[in-house]
C-alpha cells in the first residue's frame, strides 16, 4: 500500500479570545462551535439532543478547562442536552445574543435520504426560526444540505426565507405554511419592523480550504436595525484550477510531497488552468494526502499511543458506488450514514489502486478538526458526528466573513 510522507503535524487552529456572545443549536460533534470560537465568539449554549454527541462536547470541555487555557471553546456546563422545541427560552443565556447558529438536521432535504422535506418530523427549521423571533440575535447562521435548492423542496426553502426575513409574522394555529408562505409575501417591506437581511449561497467547502468536496447551503442574516442590505456572498480562496496547475505544470504538489508524479498522466480530469490569474488569485484545493501529513500509517486494530482515535480498519474492498476518495484529490463529502459508517467515502484509494478505511482521525482531519479533539463512543457514533458536523476551518471562514461585513 501507498504511504503518506510524514511530516509535522498540522497544528491546531488558532482561536481567537472570545468577545461576543452566541448560542449554537444541533450542535452535533461540535465542527461549527470550534469555527464559531475561532472568529472571536463565546458559546454560552450548545444545545444537542444526542447523549453520545453531547458526551464528546463535555468530554473535550473538560480536558479544556486548565489554568494556562482561559480562554476554551466552551464550558461543559455550556452543553444542553435537550430538544429545541422543548427549550426555556426566557433564561438569560438567550439574551442579547450576538449571534444564533446551527446546522438544522439535513436528513429532510438530502439526497441520501427520504426526501420527506418539510413534511418530516426531523424538520426543525420551524422550531429555529422561532428561537430566532423570540431571541432576535444580531446575526444569524443557519447550515444545510445542497438538496434544500432541489426543485421539489425550493418552495419550502423560499419560506423559511421568508420567515427569517420577517420573523414577527407568525403563522396562526390553523395556518399550513403554503398559506403562510402567501401572507409573507404580501406583506410590504417595512423600515419599522425589526427584520434580517439575508443572504443565501451555494459553496463549495473544497473552495475554502477544506479538503474535502463538500456542498453546502448557508444562509448568513444581519439584523436589518444594523445594515441597510444583506451580507455579501463569501468569495472562494481555492481552486480545482489551480490543484490541477500543481499536480500537471508546476509539479510544486510532488515537489512538496517529496514524491514522483504518477507514471500515468494526471491522477485527475481537472480543467486546464486559463485564465493565469486563477491560479495568483486562489491557492489549490487541498487534498487528502496535504490533509494527512504528519499522522502516521494506522496499524489494523491497534489505537496510535499519540493520536486520539487513530485505529486502523481492516476489510476495506470496491465494489459499484463504493470507491474511495483519490489520495490526490479532495474527499467524497464525508456522511454521517443512515444505518451506520458509510464505506466509499470513508476509504482512500491511493495511486497503486490499493484502498484502505479512514480511521476517525483522518476524517476528523478531513473535517479540519484538531488532532487533540477528540470523539468518543464507538467508530460508528463518532464518524456520524464527524460527518455531520460542520468542517472547523469553514465555521470559521463564515463566522469571520459575518463579523467583518457587519461590522461587529
Amino acid at each position: 500500500m501507498a504511504s503518506l510522507a510524514p511530516s509535522a503535524s498540522p497544528a491546531a487552529p488558532a482561536l481567537a479570545s472570545p468577545q461576543l456572545r452566541s448560542v449554537e443549536l444541533f450542535a452535533g460533534g461540535g465542527g461549527m462551535a470550534l469555527g464559531l470560537h475561532g472568529a472571536g465568539f463565546a458559546h454560552s449554549l450548545l444545545v444537542e439532543c444526542d447523549p453520545k454527541a453531547c458526551d464528546t462536547l463535555r468530554h473535550n470541555a473538560r480536558s479544556w478547562n486548565k489554568p494556562a487555557n482561559p480562554w476554551t471553546p466552551w464550558k461543559e456546563d455550556a452543553v444542553v442536552c435537550q430538544d429545541v422545541r422543548s427549550l426555556n427560552l426566557e433564561s438569560p443565556e438567550w439574551h442579547s445574543l450576538d449571534l444564533l447558529a446551527g446546522g438544522p438536521p439535513c436528513q429532510p432535504f438530502s439526497l441520501g435520504g427520504v426526501h420527506a422535506g418539510m413534511d418530516d418530523r426531523r424538520n426543525m427549521f420551524p422550531a429555529a426560526l422561532e428561537i430566532v423571533r423570540h431571541c432576535r440575535p444580531k446575526l444569524v447562521f443557519f447550515e444545510n444540505v445542497a438538496g434544500l435548492l432541489r426543485a421539489s423542496f425550493a418552495p419550502y426553502f423560499n419560506y423559511v426565507v421568508m420567515r427569517l426575513r420577517d420573523p414577527s409574522c407568525v403563522a396562526t394555529t390553523d395556518e399550513t405554511w403554503l398559506s403562510h408562505a402567501a401572507r409573507l409575501a404580501s406583506r410590504q417591506t417595512s423600515t419599522t419592523k425589526l427584520g434580517y437581511h439575508v443572504t443565501r449561497q451555494l459553496i463549495n467547502a473544497a473552495d475554502f480550504g477544506v479538503p474535502q468536496r463538500r456542498k453546502r447551503v448557508i444562509l448568513m442574516a444581519v439584523r436589518s436595525d444594523l445594515a441597510d442590505g444583506p451580507l455579501p456572498e463569501m468569495e472562494a480562496t481555492h481552486s480545482e484550477a489551480a490543484l490541477t496547475y500543481s499536480q500537471t505544470v508546476s509539479g510544486e504538489y510532488w515537489e512538496r510531497h517529496g514524491i514522483a508524479p504518477p507514471k500515468h498522466g494526471p491522477p485527475i480530469q481537472g480543467k486546464t488552468p486559463n485564465p493565469p490569474g486563477e491560479i495568483s488569485q486562489r491557492r489549490p484545493w487541498q487534498t487528502i494526502r496535504d490533509a494527512l501529513v504528519g499522522l502516521p500509517i494506522p496499524v489494523d486494530g491497534v489505537n496510535h499511543p499519540h493520536f486520539k482515535n487513530h485505529l486502523g480498519v481492516p476489510g476495506a474492498r470496491a465494489y459499484a458506488g463504493h470507491t474511495g476518495s483519490d489520495v490526490d484529490r479532495p474527499s467524497k463529502t464525508i456522511k454521517a450514514g443512515v444505518h451506520g459508517v458509510c464505506g466509499g467515502e470513508a476509504m482512500i484509494r491511493f495511486a497503486d489502486g490499493s484502498l484502505r478505511y479512514m480511521t476517525v482521525r483522518e476524517s476528523a482531519r478531513l473535517q479540519t478538526f484538531p488532532d487533540d479533539y477528540e470523539f468518543r463512543g464507538a467508530r460508528s457514533h463518532a464518524m456520524r458526528h464527524i460527518g455531520n458536523a460542520v468542517p472547523v476551518e469553514l465555521a470559521k471562514a463564515i463566522g469571520s466573513h459575518m463579523r467583518f461585513h457587519a461590522g461587529i
